[in-house]
C-alpha cells in the first residue's frame, strides 16, 4: 500500500470516526422501570455466591446506581461485553448485508436504530448501531442457507439474549409469534428492561406478550416448551451455546433435534473448551439436518452452524455431542 494510499484510509477512519462522535452525542430518552430493574438485579445472585457472572452482576447495579439507566448501553460492564463497537467488523459486515440478495428492503429499514439506552453510533451506517447491523448479517446468514420465512414461523428460543437485540430486530421486521429467551437471570432482567420500554405494552408497560422467558432448569425447560406443536420452529445461539460448560450443553442438545431451523455462531475455542471439536460432533449427531458449517468470512476463528430439518428425513434419537465417535473436521469454507 503506497503511503498515499494509506494517508487516505487514515483520514476516512479518523472522519468516519468524528462523525460517529457527533452523531452519537445526543440526550437519551428517559426511560421507565429503573427501580425495578435494580431490584431484580439484586435478586439475581444468591447472597455469597462467586464467580464472574456474580462479579457482573454487581457490576452493572453498580454502574445504574451511580451513572442512572437512561444511558445503560453505554456502561462500561454493558458495553465491554453486549453492545461493543466492533471496529473494522462492523463495515465487513454491513458490506456483506449490502452485497447480498437476501439483504431485502424490510431487513434494511429494520435497522434503523432506537434511542432507548443510548446505543453506539454504526460509523458505516448511522442510522444504525454495530449490534443491530451484525444481527442482521446473522439473520441474512440464516436466509442464506436455508428456506426459513420469518412470515410463517411460529416458535423461535434464543439462547443467551444479549440485552434483547435480537428479538427486537424480528419484531420490527413484524414476528409477533411465540418466542423464548433462556438465558442467566441478570441477563433476564436487562432485557425485560430494554424491551419494556422499547415496546410496552398495557397493562402496566409490561414486555411484549409474546415474549417469555427461563432461566433456570434450562434442560427440562426445553423439554417442556417442545412438547407443544409449533411449527417451523428455530433455535438461535450466537456465541452462547459456545460459551457454557459441559453440563449446560448436555441439557440444551437433546432438545435440538426438536427444531426445524437452528442458527448457532461460536468461537474456535472457549476457556479450555474445543468448540470445533463439539459443534462438529453436534453437527454429526443431527443428521436429520441439512448443514451449513464454515468460518465466517468476516469474522475469523469464528464459525457458523446452520441447519434445516429436512422434510423427509426421520428423527432419530441424537447422539450425545462431543461424542469422539462422532467428531468431524469442520470445512473451513
Amino acid at each position: 500500500m503506497s503511503l498515499m494510499t494509506r494517508l487516505r484510509t487514515e483520514i476516512e477512519r479518523l472522519r468516519r470516526r468524528s462523525a460517529a462522535q457527533l452523531l452519537g452525542d445526543y440526550t437519551a430518552p428517559a426511560l421507565e422501570h429503573t427501580q425495578e430493574l435494580l431490584e431484580e438485579l439484586d435478586g439475581a445472585v444468591e447472597p455469597g455466591t462467586a464467580g464472574e457472572w456474580a462479579t457482573f452482576t454487581s457490576q452493572i447495579s453498580a454502574a445504574l446506581r451511580l451513572q442512572g439507566a437512561d444511558q445503560f448501553l453505554r456502561l462500561a460492564p454493558i458495553a465491554k461485553t453486549l453492545h461493543s463497537r466492533q471496529r473494522s467488523a462492523g463495515r465487513r459486515y454491513l458490506a456483506y448485508l449490502l452485497a447480498s440478495s437476501r439483504f431485502a428492503p424490510s431487513i434494511h429499514r429494520a435497522l434503523t436504530e432506537s434511542p432507548i439506552g443510548k446505543p453506539l453510533v454504526n460509523p458505516y451506517y448511522p442510522l444504525s448501531s454495530p449490534l443491530l447491523v451484525q444481527h442482521a448479517y446473522h439473520l441474512v446468514r440464516l436466509l442464506e442457507h436455508t428456506d426459513f420465512e420469518l412470515a410463517g414461523a411460529r416458535r423461535i428460543v434464543e439462547f443467551g439474549g444479549g440485552y434483547g437485540s435480537f428479538y427486537r430486530l424480528l419484531r420490527n421486521l413484524g414476528y409477533r409469534e411465540r418466542y423464548l429467551i433462556c438465558d442467566l437471570p441478570v441477563m433476564c432482567a436487562l432485557q425485560r428492561f430494554y424491551l419494556r420500554n422499547l415496546f410496552p405494552s398495557d397493562p402496566g408497560s409490561r414486555p411484549p406478550t409474546n415474549l417469555q422467558w427461563l432461566s433456570s432448569e434450562v434442560g427440562a425447560g426445553l423439554e417442556r416448551e417442545m412438547s407443544t406443536d409449533l411449527r417451523p420452529s428455530l433455535f438461535i445461539a450466537t456465541w452462547s451455546l459456545s460459551e457454557t460448560p459441559p453440563a449446560v450443553r448436555s441439557e440444551v442438545a437433546p432438545v435440538l433435534g426438536r427444531f426445524d431451523y437452528i442458527l448457532c455462531a461460536y468461537q474456535r475455542a472457549f476457556a479450555s473448551y474445543d468448540n470445533i471439536s463439539y459443534f462438529a460432533s453436534l453437527e454429526q449427531a443431527l443428521p436429520q439436518f441439512s448443514w451449513h458449517h464454515a468460518e465466517c468470512p468476516v469474522f475469523r476463528n469464528n464459525f457458523y452452524l446452520i441447519g434445516r430439518k429436512s422434510t423427509a428425513a426421520a428423527s432419530p434419537e441424537p447422539r450425545a455431542a462431543g461424542d469422539p465417535a462422532v467428531t468431524a473436521p469442520l470445512p473451513l469454507t
